[in-house]
Parts: structure tokens; C-alpha cells; sequence
């Protein structure tokens, strides 16, 4: 059903056209040059595959050159026309301000990032133009389900204030931040314990002297050869005095001779390797740069879905290999620092680390897989330890932003923009069923307790484009055979009913100044009836 009065619109060819630019096939293109110069928005209509758009959709620039648009159209055909608007036609409008930005596996440019639910992204920027300064001005939603602000972090590490960081976060099964403590702050909550004397600790990191390891109770959290991915992440200092002519294991789980996984620092050519054995089923990967003194951010990334276990050093992908293990979980304990699970031994025999290790992070996803990784923050949370979608690549990602309200100039667009200038008027009837008898006698019978209302609008002085608005409107109901609903804000009153127009539309013509719409004035009254149906 059709509403009066924000269905009775204008059309923009009321308004004489100065420029007209055609964009084609425009992806993610945010940035668009105008036809000619202008000084508001308003004068700026974009066109979007036939369909105009809002003014609130883009940004014009401080010079009135181009717009930006805050999400990408990607519009087969963009027509951008710039009009001339005179000021009788220039609405300033007052509303909340909200906005919103709905993130999927469809890549999406924001404030000039493009960002897919891809299993990679961790950062995500707010809706174009925020305004916002804490996590109480907008809401978050994964899958539709409501965030609270605990289960992301604002702002981001990335965006600032412009963004937020989030992820899958109960796909993380260790983190262990060595800011002082041995504690695991994910959900798993796992047990780390030294094998001798106190822990030491510096700037954030854990101290290890080349004698001592940390062991965590056995857990499948830990598994490598399952059908799941995985993910761990780790940024190193190896000691500036050692000899790196050694191995030096990082993390560690050995069952036997032939089952066992070794992330090391691989001494012969000062690299990075990741080992894993299942009962002779090898698999290796190599690369980067490792020398004492220097820190390295290192991750090793195994996407179950391609058999692909990708090795990152310093955020870069150094070698991607072919891994389709066998179902043989390892039984045994994790370690940190060493690579057997018996205690004592030299530094040589254990391949013990020394030197420094700010955080280690394992997720049962498969967290990075392109070229290159995000800088990881120095502070490892569970929140972005797990990107959204690397389980399930339906997940959706939603931002909701309430601002205050804010006013902006547009332009005329229906006859909302006009209320009756000269008032109405209006009476109520209620119907009643009447009978009367020969010898006089009367009887009322109420049918509805509902009185039925009737209005009569009047708007003087208006221009050809409201009353071509009005009377194409008028003419689409056929005069007063269709009922529409009539929005009862247009006369400062409260809800909507249901209504037929009531006679003849009335057009006295008041002033003709040119041949163009904007040029020439009329009067025009017209009546509504209200309907039950």
C-alpha cells in the first residue's frame, strides 16, 4: 500500500542538469569526480543501476570536486549528475544518526580497506563516517548473535578508533602472555610449570637461560595429526651470546623416536623449522632469518581443507608444504623450550632455547594463509586469535552505530519536505445505523466505536515539482478509487490510517514565471476520507 505523503515524489529532472558523468563497472572504487563543482551534497545525484541514491551514501569533498562513497558501489553503470538547486528546494534535515556495515565471505571496501569473513581478517573497520568514542555508542553482531564488549577489543590495534578487533574466539586453545606470570588466559586454562628453580622475567618476556624448560599437562588441544586445523604463534629473542650453530626447540611434543612435532631455531643456517613425524610420515618446512639478539615473530599454519601448512617468519611466508597426517594423536605432554619430554640432559642433547619469548598463542584454526601475516600486537588475547570464518565461512559480521542526532542539507525529494502551509482542517463522523418508525419513534444502533476522519489539506505558493509529486500520486490511486495510507506526522499528529481521496484534486495556478517546473506556482486543496478497509 502506498503512503502519502513520502510516496508522492519528485522528479529529478525538475531540476536543471549542469554535468553528467558515467562511471562503468566501478568494483571497489570508492572516489568519483564530479561533472562540474558544487557546494553541497544536495546538488550532487548519483544513480546506481537506475536506482538514485541517498544523499547520506557519500562524502563531498572540501573543494565540491568528487564524492566518496563509504562502502564501494560496484555498479554496473554509475551516473553522476551535478543539478542547480535553488534554495527553496534545500531541506536541512535533523535525524539519529544511525549507521551500519555488514561484513560476509563478499569482499567489502570500507573507508578505503577491503575486508572479507575469509578466516584471515582479525581487524574491521566501523561504518563510514563513525563518530564514536566507546564501545557503549555501538553494537556488535556475529552470526546475529549480540558481542558483548568483552569478546572484542576497541580500539583496534590496527584501525584505532575507527575499528574493532575480533574473532572465532573459542577456537583458541592456549595463550600464554610471559608478562610476569605463567598463565594460560584462554578457556582450555592449561597448566605451565618450570622443571627447575623460579621463572624470570624482562620487558614482557619470559627469560630462559639455556637450562630450564616449560612442560603443559598432555592434551589434545595440542594435536597436529587430527582432522582439524591449527595454528601457532610465537614471537622470539634468541640470546645475543649464543652460538646459533645448535637447534634450539621452541615448542615441543616427542611420544616416541618416530612420533613427534619440533618448532626450532635450526642452527646450520640460522633458520626456522617446523618438524612433525608420524611414525615416519615426514613433513618439513624451512626458511626465514634467525640470529641472536633480534626478534622474530614466527607462526606455523595448517588449513586442513588443502593439506597446506604454511611457515611464517618476521610476517612473512617463507615455505608452504603438502601435510595429510594420519589420525595418530601424540600422547604426550607440550613443551616449551626443549625437546624431549624426559627431564634433565644437556642443552645440546634437549636442544634447549635461550634467549626470550614474549607470548605463545595455539588456535584450532587455520589462522594465516596468504603471503604475508598481520604484525601480531605484543600483547596476545584471545580476542584475534582466530579470525572469523576460519571455521565456517558463513559467518556474517554486523556493526551497528547510534550517534547523536545530526543535521545535513539534502534536497526536495517528497512531500514529506512540504506540510499544508495554510493549515487543515478535519472532522470525525462515527456511523451510526438509524431507524425510524411511522409513528415516530427512533432507533440508533452504533455500528463501530471507531469514528471515521476526514481531512482537507491545502498547499498555496507551491511549485510545479510538489504539484506534479501530488498529482502523480493522485493519479496512480485512479482519484478515489484506491486507498492508501496517509502518515499522519504530516500534520504534527501521531500514526497512520487508512484513506481514499474524496473528490477532485483542485490545481488553481497562482504564477508563471518560465517554462520549466521550478518556474511556475499553484493552490492546490484536496479531501481525504478514512476507510475501514
Amino acid at each position: 500500500m502506498a503512503t502519502y505523503p513520502s510516496d508522492a515524489t519528485a522528479d529529478i529532472t525538475a531540476f536543471s542538469v549542469i554535468g553528467t558523468t558515467t562511471y562503468n563497472n566501478t568494483g571497489t572504487t570508492v572516489e568519483f569526480a564530479l561533472p562540474s563543482t558544487i557546494t553541497t551534497k544536495a546538488e550532487a545525484v548519483v544513480t546506481q543501476d537506475g536506482v538514485t541514491q541517498d544523499t547520506t551514501a557519500y562524502n563531498l569533498s572540501s573543494d565540491g570536486t568528487k564524492i566518496t562513497f563509504g562502502v564501494a558501489p560496484n555498479a554496473t553503470t554509475l551516473v553522476v549528475k551535478t543539478i542547480s538547486l535553488p534554495n527553496r528546494f534545500r531541506i536541512l534535515r535533523t535525524f539519529p544518526s544511525v549507521k551500519a556495515v555488514d561484513y560476509s565471505s563478499s569482499a567489502l571496501a570500507v573507508n578505503g580497506n577491503t575486508y572479507t569473513v575469509n578466516g584471515s581478517q582479525e581487524f574491521w573497520s566501523l561504518p563510514f563516517n563513525s563518530n564514536v568514542e566507546s564501545t557503549s555508542e555501538f553494537m556488535v553482531y556475529l552470526g546475529g548473535i549480540f558481542q558483548q564488549p568483552t569478546a572484542y577489543t576497541y580500539p583496534s590495534a590496527t584501525l584505532g578508533n575507527n575499528g574493532i578487533d575480533i574473532g572465532d574466539n573459542t577456537a583458541v586453545k592456549l595463550v600464554t602472555n610471559f608478562a610476569g606470570n605463567l598463565t594460560d588466559s584462554s578457556d582450555s586454562d592449561h597448566t605451565l610449570s618450570l622443571n627447575a628453580g623460579s621463572p624470570s622475567f624482562s620487558s614482557s618476556n619470559l627469560v630462559l637461560a639455556g637450562s630450564t624448560q616449560l612442560t603443559i599437562p598432555a592434551s589434545g588441544d595440542f594435536d597436529v595429526g587430527e582432522e582439524t586445523s591449527f595454528t601457532f604463534e610465537t614471537i622470539i629473542t634468541p640470546d645475543a651470546g649464543t652460538q646459533m650453530s645448535a637447534n634450539q626447540t621452541l615448542l615441543a611434543r616427542q611420544q616416541a623416536n618416530d612420533q613427534y612435532f619440533f618448532l626450532r631455531t635450526v642452527g646450520t643456517n640460522a633458520t626456522i623449522g617446523f618438524i612433525v613425524n608420524h611414525s615416519g610420515y615426514i613433513v618439513e618446512a624451512y626458511g626465514g632469518n634467525c640470529n641472536g639478539g633480534s626478534s622474530y615473530n614466527v607462526a606455523v599454519s595448517y588449513d586442513k581443507t588443502t593439506a597446506n601448512l604454511r611457515l611464517y617468519v618476521a610476517d612473512t611466508l617463507v615455505q608452504s608444504v603438502n601435510y595429510n597426517p594420519p589420525n595418530e594423536p601424540f600422547n604426550t605432554r607440550l613443551l616449551i623450550a626443549a625437546n624431549n619430554s624426559v627431564d634433565g640432559g644437556s642443552q645440546a642433547s634437549q636442544e634447549r632455547y635461550k634467549g626470550k619469548i614474549e607470548y605463545i598463542r595455539m588456535s584450532k584454526v587455520a589462522k594465516f594463509r596468504n603471503a604475508t601475516t598481520p604484525v601480531p600486537s605484543t600483547t596476545a588475547t584471545v580476542i584475534g586469535g582466530a579470525p572469523i570464518g576460519a571455521a565456517d565461512v558463513n559467518d556474517t559480521l554486523s556493526i551497528r552505530i547510534f550517534e547523536q542526532a545530526t543535521s545535513e542539507q539534502g534536497r526536495f525529494t517528497s512531500m514529506a519536505d512540504r506540510k499544508p502551509d495554510s493549515g487543515f482542517s478535519f472532522s470525525k463522523k462515527f456511523d451510526v445505523a438509524k431507524f425510524k418508525s411511522t409513528a415516530g419513534y427512533e432507533k440508533r444502533r452504533l455500528k463501530s466505536r471507531r469514528p471515521l476522519r476526514a481531512y482537507t489539506l491545502q498547499y498555496t505558493n507551491v511549485s510545479g515539482v510538489e504539484r506534479t509529486a501530488i498529482e502523480n500520486f493522485y493519479n496512480a490511486r485512479s482519484g478515489d478509487f484506491e486507498s492508501f495510507s496517509f502518515d499522519l506526522s504530516h500534520l504534527n499528529e501521531s500514526g497512520t490510517i487508512t484513506t481514499r481521496f474524496d473528490g477532485d484534486l483542485g490545481i488553481t495556478q497562482v504564477l508563471s514565471s518560465g517554462t520549466q517546473l521550478i518556474d511556475n506556482f499553484f493552490t492546490i486543496s484536496f479531501k481525504l476520507q478514512e476507510t475501514y478497509d
